[in-house]
């Protein structure tokens, strides 16, 4: 197991959901926003400024100088979609949601002679390039990411809940839809890495903070089938992601990261991992003890606890991890009218107490 030395002590991480950012500050999320230039270098603006002023008071973000940049990705969001709206699903961009995927549910005919997606003929990732392209004429650079997804988010977009049933009864099939998506995510990966040095700030704002180089595979489905399962299906394809994308990390947002723990132990080379809301710090640690903890914490409750309740939560998240020099926070997709500025503040107290104490 490789261990992460992170660029930020106890680093701390808000991503607010795209309804709050339409309701207060009029960002929509709409086409234009994720494939258009000059939506994109405005958008990105906007949201950095305004992150810029809220997080203030709190000691967080604090750009030294924010000027117009040639963002690809909506770093600022949580968002998979694009590996499988370039699988051929329909995604439905809306004003104030990320890009909902819906789900293409291939028959068992399309499954078994499923390919890698063709980069250079796909029309989705062919009007990503374009704009990538325009953004580096006028700025000379790119910078930010896109989500990626994860090899089972993506596979159960392109054959819906079918894919549930291939595990158990057709396994070849599905391998084969998961070997398709593994190599195209490779392949996208690898044309991020080159043009902006970074792949999966998109995936958890918190990897800006850690180490921004990291890479980080979204399992958030995982939670739908057993460890025995995952170990005997989906563990070579993590192992395949390490052995490419160094440094890697693995984004587990359920709340049973503590029953996948033993598994995941046996990727090569994993230093990070985003605990979900729920699961087993302590039994995590025990069983990934060189690996950096990202923990999450639920944005429903930091929306309805009383500050006290917050605070309490997460110091006592904290003091789990067992290793403040691998261990940083985070509240993901927090809600208009669900994040009191209060609440934020007692978990920014929380941390800071905490750093003082090892420090």
């Amino acid at each position: 197991m490789a261990r992460l030395d992170s660029d930020t002590f106890v680093p701390i991480t808000f991503v607010f959901h795209p309804d709050w950012w339409y309701k207060n500050h009029g960002i929509t999320f709409e086409e234009d926003f994720f494939f258009d230039p000059d939506t994109r270098v405005e958008a990105d603006l906007k949201m950095r400024t305004v992150l810029d002023d809220y997080l203030e008071e709190f000691g967080l973000e604090q750009e030294e100088e924010i000027e117009p940049r040639p963002s690809v990705g909506g770093v600022h969001l949580a968002a998979g979609y694009l590996i499988s709206q370039m699988f051929g699903c329909d995604v439905k961009y809306s004003k104030g949601r990320a890009p909902q995927v819906h789900p293409r549910k291939i028959s068992d005919e399309e499954a078994d002679s499923i390919s890698p997606v063709e980069l250079e003929n796909n029309p989705v990732f062919q009007r990503l390039d374009r704009m990538v392209q325009k953004l580096k004429d006028r700025f000379g650079y790119v910078v930010g990411d896109i989500n990626w997804g994860g090899v089972l988010n993506v596979a159960l977009d392109i054959r819906g809940s079918k894919l549930l049933l291939d595990l158990n009864r057709n396994p070849d099939r599905a391998n084969r839809i998961f070997d398709a998506v593994t190599t195209t995510i490779i392949d996208f990966l690898s044309y991020m890495k080159e043009n902006t040095g970074t792949t999966s700030i998109s995936v958890n704002r918190a990897v800006k903070f850690v180490k921004p180089e990291l890479n980080l595979h979204s399992n958030c489905s995982v939670t739908m089938i057993s460890p025995d399962t995952y170990e005997d299906m989906l563990l070579e394809y993590d192992e395949r992601l390490s052995r490419n994308f160094q440094p890697y990390g693995i984004h587990h947002d359920g709340s049973d990261l503590h029953k996948h723990a033993d598994n995941y132990a046996k990727v090569s080379d994993v230093s990070f991992y985003d605990v979900g809301w729920g699961s087993d710090i302590k039994a995590c640690r025990d069983k990934l003890p060189e690996a950096f903890f990202n923990l999450r914490y639920d944005p429903n409750k930091m929306g309805q606890a009383e500050p006290k309740e917050v605070k309490g939560d997460v110091a006592r998240m904290l003091e789990e991890s067992g290793d403040p020099e691998k261990t940083g926070f985070c509240c993901i997709n927090m809600m208009d009218g669900d994040a009191p500025k209060s609440n934020l503040a007692a978990a920014v107290e929380a941390v800071k107490e905490y750093r003082n104490k090892y420090s």
